[in-house]
């Protein structure tokens, strides 16, 4: 194995653990508000792209029409997200947060803010950047790659 795809297996590698972290400190901060972090995904999506579909929703995720289907029925059962008719399409739904669901997503991102600005004592502006950089392109290679398999 060449050292540079060594090295990259390292960073993946690090990228998994960091989002698992990141996970379990959102799900432990929201607990008290009975947002997991999924739910919170699916809550950013909403509160950044207006009303969507469960598969559009899912496309910015890229994870299963499913998984984003049991989250937004828990959101729909937790009042925290509503639906109504798609007119561009019939088979579909569109889903939209609330305003007891704008208001939970404004308390998540608040308390979220306070964390980040703790968290980011530990790094310089430049390693920030630096690793901005190194996640973008990785996050372009990837994508390059999975277009490629698109119609395999």
């Amino acid at each position: 194995m060449k050292p540079e795809a060594k090295k990259l297996n390292e960073v993946i590698s690090g990228v998994r653990l960091s989002f698992n972290l990141a996970r379990a400190r959102a799900d432990e901060m929201h607990r008290d508000l009975g947002a997991t972090s999924a739910m919170r995904a699916v809550m950013e999506s909403l509160a950044g792209g207006g009303e969507m579909t469960v598969p559009q929703i899912a496309r910015t995720k890229s994870v299963s029409r499913q998984h984003i289907q049991l989250i937004v029925n828990r959101l729909t059962g937790e009042n925290l997200v509503e639906v109504r008719d798609n007119p561009a399409d019939k088979r579909t739904y569109l889903v939209f947060l609330n305003e007891h669901g704008l208001g939970l997503f404004e308390e998540i991102r608040r308390r979220e803010m306070h964390e980040l600005e703790r968290l980011s004592a530990a790094f310089t502006g430049n390693e920030l950047e630096v690793a901005q950089t190194v996640l973008s392109k990785l996050n372009d290679a990837l994508k390059d790659t999975m277009k490629g398999t698109e119609n395999d």
